[in-house]
């Protein structure tokens, strides 16, 4: 039976991999309930169980959705007391998660409102995507407000970003995202890093590599035939600073992943 009958968006931001079965039974699901819905897939290989991974997504791809989209966000959704299912209004979207430190690091203060989605004593809940966020997110694309559907939580779990921090002299920047070319997204942005140059050179040291430059772009043109010297700093579509190596995966070949850091040093 279909709940909706207007035109909704429904995103997907999952770790369920590629080529798993799990999508399809989602959009299927979604498709049967709400009339003419518009499925996105925004990423389905985000690493298991990586909630930092899957915030930079989150506030990088599904933010700038529309109001009125609904954001289905399956990554470490294990449904506890401590950590209950939740529908979450931010900028007039919805995103339903788990409440694992996602919210508070993806949203801060920009949560409008908010509600635990019941979940029944003896219900079995493996795939929450599937057993109670499509039936929510149903229910939203028909007009329900929060408030109609589950108690607001009293409190939230806690969790903040690590993006960079002060060393004295230097900054340690921690990894946010790495895309499927290996390339690393740093939790330091454009903006952040020019204003702690202020003109001055720089260093930024990779296990046993040093980039001094910032680049252009992947395809600037670089003295270096080494795999291993072609690393290059340069700046992401998000806004983040991103470290890559043309032609080449950065997280392979330097076997950093996603909460490692790296370290920055200015100088005159």
């Amino acid at each position: 039976m279909q709940l909706a009958m207007r035109t909704s968006i429904v995103t997907l931001t999952t770790d369920w991999g590629p080529q798993g079965f799990f999508a399809g039974m989602v959009k299927g699901a979604l498709m049967q309930m709400i009339e003419g819905v518009q499925v996105v897939d925004i990423a389905h290989a985000i690493d298991p169980f990586n909630v930092l991974a899957a915030t930079f997504v989150v506030k990088h791809a599904c933010l700038p959705f529309p109001a009125g989209t609904i954001h289905i966000v399956d990554v470490a959704s294990q449904h506890s007391p401590e950590h209950p299912f939740l529908a979450i209004k931010v900028r007039g979207q919805y995103f339903l998660c788990c409440d694992n430190g996602l919210p508070t690091m993806a949203f801060g203060n920009d949560i409008e409102d908010l509600c635990a989605i019941p979940v029944q004593p003896d219900g079995i809940y493996n795939f929450a995507a599937y057993n109670l966020f499509v039936p929510i997110a149903a229910r939203l694309a028909a007009g329900t407000p929060l408030s109609d559907i589950g108690p607001r939580p009293t409190a939230l779990l806690q969790r903040t970003v690590p993006g960079y921090l002060s060393q004295g002299d230097s900054y340690r920047i921690y990894i946010h995202y790495i895309d499927p070319y290996g390339n690393a997204y740093l939790g330091m942005t454009y903006d952040e890093f020019e204003k702690l140059r202020g003109g001055r050179h720089f260093t930024m040291t990779v296990r046993d590599q040093e980039v001094t430059e910032l680049m252009a772009s992947y395809h600037q043109q670089h003295k270096q035939s080494d795999p291993r010297r072609r690393l290059r700093l340069t700046v992401s579509a998000t806004g983040a600073l991103e470290l890559a190596i043309k032609e080449s995966s950065f997280a392979q070949l330097l076997g950093l992943r996603v909460n490692d850091s790296v370290l920055l040093r200015f100088r005159d």
